[in-house]
């Protein structure tokens, strides 16, 4: 039986909406809302980003970062000349060991004196500070040639900063026949912080441990969001990352970030790749441990006993406000103000106490770009306890 050529057309009708709704459907799957080039990598083209589990992994404020950040992936000779040479330095576990061992005794004897005596003991001014003594092991560059294969993987970089020149001679360094569309320009005309991943040096890490170097990649680039996450520095402030105790911080939350993205199997990888970086980035695991939040650790007494010097004048600062309020309610005020430091300052069980959601390290997290935000006006005393977490950081991470 022939079909009647009204039957056919039908057919062929019906046939080309399916296929045209079939390709608007790919169309509205494929892809995501992030922009990545490839400045000259030709280890660029395994980059994946079109996984599910890239993406599926990142909780909100991951997401929020990952969509307003562009990717460019660049070559070793690119990555060479994008890092700053500020930022070149790198702590080696093995070579300070003894020389935090040293530091976790000292503390030891000093509380003991403490207790004996009821009385702090002020350090000396000509006593050097042991972040001071840190850096001096910095300073041969020995670690950095160590472990820079694994630190120039990524890098987190405020691109408005970098002038054309600098830009036209990173372009140079790349293959012209690995770079993408649009690559060029883009590079040349963002006005913004940016993420740059190389890609020959997450494989080659990746051939090292015989795992993916998806992996590998997921975990670098989850890094940097961390890095973006925390970026709250006022511009012309003073930077803590120049500074040992602010890189370690800074490390270390990074890599907490990263971390808790995975879960199983692929969580003890991350672990490995994590074994393989310097002193700085080890803290991640203490990092969700103890909260740096000051009322907090006050009020619970959970603290470790290092704090207690750095807490001194903030005690003071607690007391001499409540004495304020007290008096004004004597004198009949009750004033929102008063309201609210007789809460925050009275309480048993204070109001930034966590919340059975909220992770250590989220809020440690929260506290350090709370404490960025506000370097154009630092306060000597926050200032004692981040390098305070900072040795806590590296003594348990190094351990």
């Amino acid at each position: 039986m022939r079909n009647s050529p009204c039957i056919v057309a039908s057919i062929r009708y019906n046939c080309h909406i399916l296929k045209r709704e079939d390709t608007m459907r790919k169309r509205k799957t494929v892809g995501v809302p992030v922009q990545v080039y490839n400045l000259g990598s030709p280890a660029g083209a395994q980059m994946d980003f079109e996984r599910d589990e890239l993406w599926s992994r990142m909780d909100a404020e991951m997401g929020k970062k990952a969509v307003s950040l562009p990717v460019f992936l660049v070559n070793p000779n690119q990555m060479d000349m994008l890092y700053p040479p500020e930022y070149r330095r790198a702590l080696d576990p093995k070579r300070i060991r003894p020389l935090l061992q040293e530091e976790v005794e000292r503390e030891a004897r000093e509380r003991e004196w403490e207790q004996e005596t009821g009385e702090w003991r002020e350090r000396r001014e000509e006593e050097p500070d042991f972040f001071d003594r840190l850096q001096w092991s910095e300073k041969d560059q020995i670690g950095w040639s160590k472990y820079s294969e694994v630190i120039l993987v990524g890098l987190y970089l405020h691109l408005e900063r970098c002038d054309q020149n600098f830009r036209s001679g990173v372009l140079r360094q790349g293959d012209s026949n690995a770079q993408t569309a649009e690559a060029e320009n883009a590079f040349l005309n963002h006005q913004a912080p940016a993420i740059f991943l190389c890609c020959e040096r997450i494989v080659d890490w990746a051939s090292r441990l015989g795992i993916s170097h998806h992996l590998v990649m997921d975990k670098v680039y989850y890094h940097e969001l961390g890095h973006a996450i925390m970026d709250t520095l006022p511009d012309g402030a003073p930077n803590p990352y120049l500074e040992s105790w602010g890189r370690i911080v800074e490390e270390s939350l990074a890599n907490a970030v990263a971390f808790r993205c995975f879960r199983g199997r692929e969580a003890l990888w991350v672990q490995r790749l994590i074994q393989d970086q310097p002193a700085e980035y080890l803290g991640y695991a203490a990092a969700s441990k103890l909260w740096v939040g000051p009322v907090f650790l006050m009020r619970r007494e959970i603290f470790l006993d290092r704090y207690y010097r750095s807490l001194r004048e903030l005690v003071w600062y607690w007391w001499r406000e409540i004495e304020d309020v007290l008096e004004a309610l004597e004198r009949g005020e009750w004033l929102p103000r008063v309201a609210r430091t007789l809460i925050d300052r009275l309480l048993p069980t204070p109001l930034t106490q966590p919340k059975w959601h909220e992770s250590v390290d989220f809020l440690n997290i929260t506290e350090w770009r709370n404490f960025k935000q506000s370097m154009a006006l630092p306060r000597p005393w926050e200032r004692k306890i981040w390098k305070d977490f900072a040795k806590h950081l590296l003594i348990e991470g190094v351990r």
